[in-house]
Formats: C-alpha cells, sequence, structure tokens
C-alpha cells in the first residue's frame, strides 16, 4: 500500500512539474483583468447616468409641479372626452341597430346599387303571402311611424361654437 501511495504521488508530482502554470494561469488572469476593467467602465458609467437623472429631477421637478393646476384640467378634459367617447359609442351602436333593422325590414342581403334599388321592391310585390305576415320581423315603426335613434348633442360636452354664439346675438 506504501509503495502505490508513493507511485501515485510520484506521477502526480511529474504531472504538476511537466505542467506549464504560466501557460495555463495567464489566459485566465487575463480575462480575469479584462472583466475588471469593464466593471470599471460600467461604474463609472453607472455613477455619470446617476449624477445626470439627479440633476435632471432636481431641474425639472420644481417646473412639473408648477404645471400641476394644468396637469387637474388636462385630466379633467380626459376624463371628459372619456365619457363623450364613451356615449358615441353606444349611440353608434344604436343607430348600427336601426340600420340592421331597416335591413331586414326591406329585404336587402345585396349592397350594390342595383340590389338596394330592386330587392326592396321585388319584397314588397311579394308580401302579400300569408306566410310573410304572420312572421312580421322587428321595425324602427311606433304607431306606424319611423322612430329615429335619440343621438348625443355636442353642445353637451363641447360648449355652443363660435358660429352659434355669433348667430344668435
Amino acid at each position: 500500500m506504501q509503495s502505490n501511495i508513493e507511485n501515485v504521488s510520484r506521477d502526480y508530482a511529474k504531472i504538476l512539474q511537466s505542467a506549464d502554470l504560466e501557460k495555463e494561469i495567464n489566459p485566465l488572469c487575463t480575462n480575469i483583468e479584462d472583466m475588471l476593467a469593464r466593471l470599471d467602465e460600467f461604474e463609472t458609467l453607472l455613477a455619470s447616468v446617476r449624477a445626470e437623472s439627479n440633476g435632471m429631477m432636481a431641474n425639472n421637478v420644481c417646473a412639473i409641479l408648477g404645471f400641476a393646476d394644468s396637469f387637474e384640467q388636462l385630466k379633467t378634459r380626459i376624463d371628459g372626452l372619456e365619457q363623450f367617447v364613451g356615449v358615441v359609442s353606444a349611440n353608434l351602436s344604436e343607430v348600427e341597430r336601426s340600420v340592421d333593422i331597416a335591413e331586414e325590414e326591406l329585404h336587402v342581403t345585396d349592397y350594390s346599387l342595383k340590389g338596394l334599388l330592386l330587392k326592396p321592391l321585388k319584397a314588397k310585390l311579394g308580401a302579400s303571402d300569408s306566410s310573410t305576415l304572420s312572421s312580421l320581423p322587428r321595425s324602427n315603426l311606433a304607431e306606424e311611424e319611423y322612430q329615429p335613434v335619440q343621438i348625443y348633442k355636442s353642445d353637451d360636452y363641447f360648449g355652443k361654437s363660435e358660429e352659434e354664439n355669433y348667430v344668435a346675438n
């Protein structure tokens, strides 16, 4: 057992003597030095960005706070515009529904000029059939009179225009 240990230790000694430690370690040292140089550059860049950021904050925060009233007014106007867009969207949905009902009443499926003119006429001529009378479609008529969709008034959201104010005077 003692001889085996001596043989193994001699083999390791030969390996360490034959290995060129300078050749093995120099690339590692070079890479570590490069990484340290890059890290130093990064720290310098980071310090510069922090200094610039602090300078911008110090210069601009006071100016931003000076516009607080304008920001409130802008926020109020944006909220009003969002409400207006919601109302217009709801009105548009109602108008689209009304158009769908009208197309259904007139049996419009062809949107070409010929289809828009001739199809409703043909549908009216064939409407005397008893099967069509029993299944009445939805209608925009109330008491035999067209009921238009109520839509928003822009004056409610934007005030009267300059022209209307001028004409009223």
